[in-house]
């Protein structure tokens, strides 16, 4: 199971105890978000089509039990994943007593403006939103065994795809707070979260503290490992950097001796030359440590040693 199932599956079990209005509001935004509205026999009906069995029921029993509009669910075909695809129909007259769609004057069926779907009541504004994740979201996020975020493209991102993009804005007015970004993907309009914080916020308002809680567990592990990832390589940096410096005061070394000085000069240069060539590998610090003298000082040494090395290579 992915994660986004994981999240679906989490809002529809909580969406199975909810109050009328917001069992009603919950109905809405699926309808909306991907209800097809068709004229049969019988008048207009709105019919949705899922892969998800479990959620077609819910949305079915919630007309049936709260708005007294019954349902049919019936399998038509297998998708191309190979897995059957489901089609709930709904009978006629639903889509009024939604306020999805309107009559004027002389009976003509029209459409209800988009931004007076959203409910203002704060329980339904919540059931609205966990209905539209339920038919037109996903989400994606890292697993944990991945080191950091751009190891194989792993990134937190949380959409909802619309058809409709003034819906889509409409809903973007109302969710304000959420801060949803917007971009075109062919011919939908995608409202979507890339930071991992505020995914984990919009999980906690649908009442998915399941998978927040999975998903604050995924950033505390990444940045865990990010942290020792940036230490380990900090530290093969500066093991490089002092094999590099290490080399150059040998070189140095050897060159004065090559040239006769070595013996020539002063004792504290002397001191730290036989140090650097009986341990080549030790850092700065260390050296400056056997030493007794300050980081600076050592380094202050290594630097004439090799400016004296460099004059008299001049000279010759």
């Amino acid at each position: 199971m992915t994660f986004s199932q994981s999240v679906k599956n989490e809002i529809l079990r909580s969406a199975r105890n909810a109050k009328p209005c917001c069992a009603a509001a919950f109905l809405t935004a699926v309808l909306k978000a991907v209800g097809s509205l068709t004229l049969e026999r019988f008048g207009y009906c709105f019919s949705v089509e899922s892969d998800n069995v479990e959620f077609l029921n819910l949305i079915g029993n919630i007309a049936q039990e709260r708005l007294g509009v019954k349902s049919h669910i019936s399998a038509y075909n297998m998708s191309a994943k190979g897995t059957a695809v489901y089609s709930c129909r709904f009978e006629a007259a639903l889509g009024e007593k939604l306020g999805l769609t309107l009559r004027d004057g002389d009976g003509a069926l029209g459409f209800a403006d988009p931004s007076a779907l959203v409910p203002a009541e704060a329980c339904c504004r919540k059931a609205f939103m966990q209905g539209l994740f339920s038919a037109c979201g996903s989400v994606v996020i890292p697993q944990t065994e991945d080191v950091s975020d751009s190891v194989g493209g792993a990134k937190y991102h949380l959409e909802l795809r619309f058809t409709d993009r003034d819906f889509a804005r409409a809903v973007s007015a109302a969710y304000s707070a959420a801060e949803f970004r917007e971009t075109p993907r062919k011919n939908h309009t995608v409202l979507y979260l890339k930071d991992s914080e505020r995914i984990a916020d919009f999980l906690v308002y649908v009442n998915a503290t399941a998978a927040k809680l999975y998903l604050e567990n995924v950033i505390i592990t990444r940045s865990v490992r990010n942290d020792v990832n940036r230490q380990s390589n900090c530290e093969v940096a500066n093991i490089e950097k002092t094999v590099a410096a290490s080399g150059k005061q040998l070189d140095a070394i050897a060159e004065l001796r090559s040239q006769g000085r070595f013996d020539a000069l002063p004792d504290s240069l002397k001191e730290i030359a036989l140090l650097r060539e009986a341990e080549p590998e030790a850092t700065l610090e260390e050296i400056a440590r056997r030493l007794h003298i300050s980081k600076s000082g050592a380094n202050h040494r290594f630097t004439k040693l090799m400016d004296i090395a460099r004059q008299q290579r001049k000279k010759l």
